[in-house]
């Protein structure tokens, strides 16, 4: 029963592995993008739900790993329903919010890099790249309504 169980959470961790292919993280972040650009609107009570139960999955999950394997990307999924959250929905927006995340989550600046190595830390990084990859797209769409 243990081995089903570590099965069903590395099918559900590898977003149905997706995580076992090289550059699974960006596929796993843009899939998840796409899926919510199409189905929910970024602000509604419905993102959030699914949003934070997710996370919470990733969490728990998180938990039970001692590093940030390859083949886990759910916390990818994470950071980017933690990007797009409160921001208008646009083509423009879903592009930006993207290369934000996967630049941030990959480069990791260093307070992300020693958050990282905290218990929980593997899903915490990556939602702290979504929340800068969104204060990003909030700051640049100031600066668009100010110019125009």
């Amino acid at each position: 029963m243990k081995r089903d169980r570590n099965s069903l959470e590395k099918i559900i961790g590898s977003l149905f592995f997706l995580g076992k292919i090289k550059g699974g993280g960006t596929y796993s972040s843009f899939i998840t993008a796409f899926l919510l650009f199409l189905f929910l609107d970024w602000s509604s009570l419905y993102y959030f739900i699914i949003g934070f139960v997710l996370i919470l999955l990733s969490f728990l999950l998180s938990l039970r790993i001692s590093e940030d394997p390859t083949w886990f990307t759910l916390d990818e999924v994470s950071g980017t329903i933690v990007t797009f959250a409160f921001h208008g929905k646009s083509l423009s927006v879903l592009i930006l919010g993207l290369v934000l995340f996967r630049f941030f989550d990959i480069f990791k600046i260093p307070p992300l890099k020693k958050i990282e190595h905290l218990k929980g830390g593997i899903v915490l990084d990556d939602i702290f790249a979504g929340i800068l990859a969104s204060i990003f797209l909030f700051v640049l769409d100031f600066i668009k309504s100010l110019y125009g």
